[in-house]
């Protein structure tokens, strides 16, 4: 039985034959791992043997393409059988990285998710030899992209001289490139002055940040003027400049789940009196 079946197959020319041929149908894109770094992804076909034998899938070519552009591209030579007259799922995962990504293709900001094509051939085992059955299908990719943090000034809200103590904003930018809402919870903090730790602590909920926008957000910072040095000292007394430098942790709440976030930032930034 099994013989008569692969000869049936082999003559692929004839219209006749072709109900015998195995049929392909993208099922649908999972996405099973996802942080800043990059995503671990599946895409599932559903394969269907109309033969009553299992027929042997030889190879698995794919081109994954993100706005219109090749990013990935690859052959499985592993193999894969097919049930006999039945359906059989195949699953394709895919590793990437988001800053390769993103440096082949200009995401649009303002989106959460951008298109995606996915082609190539599934390849059978016949008497003639491997029978080809290509494939093409489209949809919607997750676009993640990192938010971008950067220092703007430090702003003294209050100066007591008689005590040493200052307390002042350090003004944060956020910039969140998707179009939807990120929410920044659990920011863990070191802030430094002058290249000395002045304060560190946990804000619950630090920023909510709209899509396709770029959010100030005040970081506020307790300074005792006596230990800090005197540069600090000279820099909040008298509107100079300071090297600031912010280290964080933070959970993003964002379309693809709640993905953590490190912050790394320095800068010699400008020292203002809050009006």
């Amino acid at each position: 039985m099994r013989t008569s079946i692969l000869a049936l197959l082999a003559l692929t020319a004839c219209e006749e034959v072709q109900p015998f041929l195995p049929t392909v149908q993208f099922n649908r894109l999972e996405v099973e791992d996802v942080d800043f770094e990059g995503a671990r992804v599946a895409f599932h076909f559903d394969v269907e043997n109309p033969n009553p034998v299992d027929i042997k899938l030889s190879s698995f070519s794919y081109q994954l393409g993100l706005m219109g552009t090749e990013f990935l591209a690859g052959d499985n030579q592993d193999g894969f059988a097919l049930e006999a007259v039945g359906g059989s799922e195949l699953d394709l995962p895919v590793d990437l990285l988001w800053e390769q990504a993103w440096d082949t293709v200009q995401a649009t900001r303002g989106e959460d998710f951008i298109d995606f094509s996915l082609g190539g051939n599934f390849g059978f085992d016949s008497p003639i030899g491997e029978i080809l059955l290509p494939y093409q299908n489209q949809g919607d990719f997750p676009a993640v992209r990192t938010p971008k943090f950067s220092l703007k000034n430090l702003k003294v809200r209050q100066l007591d001289l008689w005590s040493g103590t200052a307390k002042v904003d350090v003004m944060v930018g956020v910039d969140n490139a998707h179009g939807s809402t990120l929410m920044f919870n659990n920011f863990d903090y070191t802030v430094g002055l002058g290249g000395h730790d002045v304060a560190s602590g946990l804000i619950p909920q630090f920023a909510q940040v709209e899509g396709a926008t770029e959010q100030i957000v005040g970081l506020p910072v307790a300074v005792d003027l006596v230990s800090a040095g005197t540069s600090v000292y000279n820099a909040i007394t008298g509107n100079g400049r300071l090297n600031v430098d912010l280290l964080a942790t933070t959970d993003v709440d964002t379309p693809f789940g709640v993905l953590p976030l490190s912050v790394d930032e320095n800068g010699d930034l400008q020292v203002e009196q809050a009006d």
